[in-house]
């Protein structure tokens, strides 16, 4: 089914997420919301598909303006994640221009996921006439040369200010794929490993990825097949084995939606299965669907002694949308 076709099929659930989240929202002045509390251990951003271009002009600035506000928070920010799709098209202008702006506007460490834009999209409108192998070597060696590492695959862990972020990636197997992505067994193998050695202290663990899992926050009905399809890459498995795990993903382009929508129509941007909660963050360089059109939008993530929130917003704007917020207990 197309996304056109889901969008009409389920025209209801569509309109509603749209006019409930929009009622009521609040906060436009300061980058970090009021309610935030003193005792707030760590503080991460999250936005998901910058889609940078270089025949496009606004979306690097989107991208500049949202970093900018990150740099005036009142309160510290400890790291950002970016989840995938940064590039449109797979052209190495557009990720030279990504890493450029992240460091140099961003005020906190970035963890960048590829997507299939990234990868997969090589050769589309003739923009790059390079191979997906060579797409996923290019984001390798970036994003090398931004953290100072050294990593062979385009999977890794690393750890900031006390938390671990574990992120996966396409590894392009038998010529890869224009949207799904490709995983080893030996890259379940690493997350099973990451999560067992980093799930012992009560703190939350970060998985991100590009792509959502297969009928979770919606996927089956906002774009169906979008998903990792478990069949052949069980990672919901490995990380329902282990506590306080938070995946990360994007690539539905799903606005913000509030949670009487969750409740009603069974579409969430946070869901919790399984021990496991599942992020799905709205595209940040263009429109939405299904919730918030707006682009610019993401998610703001705190970290408690007993519990994480999470409070969605827009970064260019400022705006906060407190019907849309979630609270997840931490097992300890």
């Amino acid at each position: 089914m197309s996304v056109v076709n889901a969008i009409f099929s389920n025209l209801g659930a569509f309109l509603m997420s749209i006019i409930m989240t929009l009622v009521p929202y609040a906060g436009i002045e300061a980058p970090v919301i009021d309610t935030k509390k003193d005792e707030c251990l760590f503080t991460l951003e999250m936005i998901s598909d910058t889609h940078l271009e270089q025949t496009e002009l606004l979306r690097p600035e989107f991208l500049k303006s949202g970093l900018r506000n990150l740099s005036r928070a009142k309160t510290d920010v400890n790291a950002l994640v970016v989840a995938g799709d940064i590039t449109n098209y797979a052209d190495e202008p557009s990720l030279a221009e990504y890493f450029d702006i992240i460091s140099e506007y961003s005020p906190c460490p970035v963890i960048t996921a590829a997507g299939n834009h990234d990868i997969g999209h090589v050769g589309d409108r003739d923009v790059t006439n390079i191979t997906r192998e060579e797409a996923m070597a290019n984001f390798i060696r970036y994003s090398n040369e931004y953290y100072g590492t050294n990593h062979e695959h385009n999977y890794f862990s690393m750890e900031i200010d006390g938390y671990t972020f574990i992120v996966l990636g396409d590894e392009v197997i038998n010529g890869g794929h224009w949207d799904a992505m490709d995983m080893s067994p030996e890259q379940i193998a690493f997350l099973d490993a990451e999560l067992a050695r980093t799930t012992t202290e009560g703190k939350p663990v970060f998985v991100v990825c590009h792509w959502p899992v297969d009928d979770i926050n919606g996927e089956d009905v906002i774009w169906p097949d979008s998903g990792i399809d478990l069949a052949i890459n069980d990672i919901k498995s490995v990380m329902e084995k282990y506590p306080n795990v938070f995946y990360i993903s994007g690539h539905m382009h799903s606005g913000i939606k509030c949670t009487y929508i969750d409740e009603k129509y069974d579409l969430s941007s946070v869901e919790q299965v399984n021990g496991v909660t599942y992020i799905n963050l709205p595209t940040y360089g263009i429109v939405n669907m299904f919730g918030l059109l707006q682009a610019g939008t993401g998610m703001q993530l705190e970290v408690y002694e007993n519990e994480v929130i999470i409070r969605p917003r827009n970064f260019i704007t400022n705006q906060w949308f407190t019907n849309s917020a979630y609270t997840i207990e931490l097992v300890k």
